[in-house]
């Protein structure tokens, strides 16, 4: 971890359910990068937009029947932003909302935007060299290529251009389709293991150049995070790190149950369950298989599916998704096929411990 004297900061944002139409607010502290978290409700059908400053960001949770796509993102913001949501549907249907908004040391984060609020410059691209070496984004018109410089756990978000269409992020070979559905972008997110030199590629996939609306966010997470990994399309990003920073690839799915304990793949392939070992918040990110029967993959948190997170896949696309979540000791993380089919091969998940403790994130 970097030794800056930067402290950590943690904003909740609870969503009043007397105050529909003005979502609740909080002003960002100090400058730095802030993972976002929005959750929707299915049931009141309504969609959450992230909003900086009163103004639209590009960013949407959406809700429909039975499924929650929700929104995790990583944003560089400076002090004095104010950070809210506004939200549409019926809001006597609505249960229930979650938004977190969470400030990590500083240092340990990168940003990779294409123009908005990432920067007190528009239009432009900013990284830390440190962690990440690439070319500027005009550079490269139908593809932007930014490559790890360190072995390590890295999140990774990118959000497309409705004007312009989708856009693809391969990361390290593994394929995701960030999407729009309507004028609704479609966030993508989640933890990966790289090596030092793998690839991330942003790709505009019908040809021509990233539009202006095109976002990426690119994080490394410094090697005291100890964080389990699962892919099961690449075994090489089967990995766990331990507090002392050493990353474990290609073992087996038994480890020492400080983060989780694990049971249930080869015995019921239509879920898989972890058990959380030490209380703290986690990103979780999951994706499901389009080659399979499977497609959807729902994340439960203990019994309640409504406190944190579904997503689904949409037509054959990879569109995975991540959230932050506070769990406590022997909370029980469920991912599940909600048709009751097999988890398919591509099926993706990640847990990744960020810090211990609890009441940091609620969603």
């Amino acid at each position: 971890m970097s030794t800056t004297t930067a402290t950590f900061r943690m904003l909740l944002i609870f969503i009043s359910l007397g105050q529909m139409r003005l979502v609740t607010s909080t002003i960002v502290p100090v400058d730095g990068v802030f993972i976002i978290t929005m959750v929707a409700d299915p049931d009141g059908r309504t969609d959450m937009f992230l909003q900086l400053d009163g103004h639209d960001a590009g960013f949407v949770a959406y809700a429909e029947e039975y499924v929650i796509a929700g929104l995790t993102v990583g944003l560089y913001l400076k002090a004095g932003t104010r950070v809210g949501a506004r939200f549409t549907g019926d809001p006597e249907d609505a249960t229930k909302y979650g938004m977190a908004l969470a400030s990590y040391i500083k240092d340990s984060f990168v940003t990779v935007r294409s123009n908005g609020y990432s920067s007190s410059q528009s239009n432009a691209v900013h990284f830390h060299h440190q962690y990440l070496s690439g070319r500027t984004w005009k550079s490269i018109p139908a593809t932007s290529t930014f490559r790890a410089k360190h072995n390590g756990i890295y999140w990774v978000s990118a959000r497309p251009d409705c004007g312009s269409g989708d856009v693809s992020l391969n990361v390290g070979g593994g394929l995701f389709n960030v999407f729009c559905n309507g004028d609704k972008a479609i966030s993508a997110s989640g933890a990966f293991y790289l090596l030092a030199g793998e690839a991330l590629q942003l790709t505009f996939n019908s040809g021509g150049t990233l539009q202006g609306g095109t976002s990426f966010s690119f994080v490394y997470l410094e090697g005291n995070q100890r964080t389990y990994l699962n892919n099961y399309q690449h075994a090489a990003y089967t990995a766990w790190a331990d507090r002392t920073g050493t990353i474990y690839k290609n073992e087996t799915l038994s480890f020492d149950g400080r983060i989780a304990t694990d049971y249930g793949w080869l015995y019921n392939p239509t879920y898989r369950t972890w058990t959380i070992g030490t209380a703290g918040s986690y990103i979780v990110s999951l994706r499901g298989d389009p080659h399979s029967s499977t497609l959807n993959v729902n994340l439960y948190k203990n019994d309640d599916i409504k406190y944190v997170f579904a997503w689904y896949n949409e037509g054959g696309t990879k569109s995975g998704q991540a959230g932050i979540f506070d769990f406590a000791s022997g909370d029980k993380l469920f991912m599940i096929s909600p048709n009751e089919r097999y988890l398919g091969p591509e099926t993706f998940m990640s847990i990744a411990l960020l810090w211990t403790g609890s009441g940091y994130a609620f969603i």
